[in-house]
């Protein structure tokens, strides 16, 4: 399965939980989060709005072009590689422009409609926190379709 196929079948709208734990297992903070994907096409967009009490939610919003297991972000204030693992489970390194000391590594993995990711999170190649994030998928919720592919012809706009 490659990793288009994979993203493919976690589309739709996951709501969880992040703990965040620092480098030692302490918890530094949880909170509830809500994450919608949508596969179409070469496009694969998110939507992701974390939930922390006493603060207004905060929205982010994600593109990349996969084709197979090529994934290219489109995205000016983040980079990204992501590779498969087996048949299930995504293997996705990243990092903030802003912030170049700074390296995430999450293990991605879905079981139907349940889904856990962990985050390792690096700052000058040592180990400072790590985020786990349980999810479970809305049976029957869709996605916002916050971008539309180009038509036939028409070349993507970032």
């Amino acid at each position: 399965m490659t990793i288009a196929e994979i993203l493919q079948r976690t589309s739709g709208v996951w709501e969880g939980t992040y703990t965040v734990l620092d480098a030692e297992g302490e918890l530094l903070e949880r909170f509830a989060s809500r994450q919608e994907g949508l596969m179409e096409g070469t496009d694969w967009t998110e939507k992701v709005v974390y939930l922390r009490d006493g603060s207004e939610p905060e929205v982010r919003y994600y593109r990349a072009v996969v084709d197979g297991d090529s994934v290219e972000f489109v995205d000016d204030e983040m980079w990204g590689t992501t590779l498969r693992a087996g048949g299930q489970a995504i293997l996705f390194t990243f990092g903030w422009n802003a912030r170049p000391q700074e390296r995430i590594v999450e293990m991605s993995m879905a079981d139907g409609d349940y889904r856990t990711r962990l985050w390792q999170h690096f700052e000058n190649g040592a180990l400072s926190r790590l985020t786990m994030v349980e999810e479970r998928r809305l049976p029957g919720a869709e996605p916002e379709r916050w971008y539309t592919p180009p038509a036939a012809g028409e070349t993507a706009s970032a």
